[in-house]
């Protein structure tokens, strides 16, 4: 069982249930297809959000009348906003195929119409496609992480070479982190669903492996995201004449960090625009993280001077 995973499913099935009204409370065991999974089974995954900070019961017999809190309807507007992002479907294809070829030990050799059944082929309640396996495939052979067997040119099944192994055997997989030059570390939350490198997160505990200039563009990506949660949930608080001004640059932070070569400078511009705008009395994790987060500034080029030869 994954109750990371049922639980952000039926975050979302009640966030669609009472669309018209996110406030109003729902009996998670009439939501279609969640009766058959049992009641001690949606008491788990209950639980499970209302620990989170997402749900709330109606306190009543039972306890299968539940609802959304407001941080709970932003996280599941996100889920649903990007299971349709093409970045967020390309790292599910690319870390599920790595995460899904590290359990058939110890061979490590993944049939690619096993992998395309499995759970590690979902995003959120979608399955990849053919097209989006392959494009995930190639890039792994690319990379020198699989080895690739083919019949008439079509990839059939998958190997993982000692490189593609060790990007595996981490706590958690995140192949494009580990192509940049970064290690995971530690187990992070999943709430995300489809990206196995862990949430989003805000805080003290978040460790960085600073490229050049001081940019890792992985935690500026999960730092943009989660602000974008905590401000719609309300857990930070934006002055009103600022609110628009972080919504575009935190909309601008994610497209800069995920460009192929992130522009220092560039990424500098927009987190210390966030931090003007942020600069309230309950936003000090956040501007605490944006300190963490800002890259040094890119040195100008070295120019060369000559000394005038010494006249006598």
């Amino acid at each position: 069982m994954d109750t990371e995973r049922d639980a952000a499913l039926l975050l979302v099935a009640m966030h669609q249930e009472n669309e018209a009204d996110p406030a109003g409370f729902v009996a998670v065991d009439r939501l279609p297809g969640w009766a058959e999974k049992g009641l001690r089974r949606l008491r788990v995954l209950t639980g499970h959000l209302r620990e989170a900070g997402l749900a709330e019961s109606l306190g009543i017999t039972g306890g299968m009348v539940w609802r959304t809190t407001p941080t709970g309807v932003a996280r599941a507007e996100r889920l649903l906003r990007d299971r349709d992002r093409p970045i967020v479907r390309y790292d599910a294809a690319v870390n599920g195929l790595v995460t899904a070829a590290v359990d058939e030990f110890p061979h490590h050799r993944l049939e690619l119409r096993e992998f395309a059944l499995s759970p590690h082929a979902r995003v959120l309640d979608t399955v990849l496609s053919p097209a989006e396996i392959a494009t995930a495939v190639a890039f792994l052979e690319k990379e020198d992480l699989v080895t690739v067997e083919r019949a008439d040119a079509t990839p059939t099944a998958i190997a993982l070479t000692s490189r593609g192994r060790e990007c595996g055997w981490t706590d958690t997989t995140d192949v494009r982190a580990y192509v940049m030059g970064r290690r995971p570390g530690g187990l992070h939350q999943n709430w995300n669903v489809t990206v196995h490198g862990g949430a989003p997160q805000i805080g003290h505990d978040n460790v960085q492996h600073r490229h050049p200039h001081g940019l890792d563009p992985g935690p500026v990506l999960r730092f943009a995201g989660t602000l974008r949660e905590k401000v719609a949930g309300g857990s930070v608080t934006v002055p009103e004449d600022a609110r628009h001004r972080v919504a575009r640059d935190v909309d601008a932070l994610e497209r800069e960090a995920g460009r192929a070569e992130p522009r220092p400078d560039r990424v500098r511009e927009l987190l210390v625009g966030l931090r003007e705008a942020l600069a309230t009395p309950d936003t000090r994790t956040a501007l605490d993280e944006i300190a963490r987060l800002l890259p040094a500034p890119v040195p100008p080029p070295r120019t060369h001077t000559t000394t005038p030869a010494r006249t006598t």
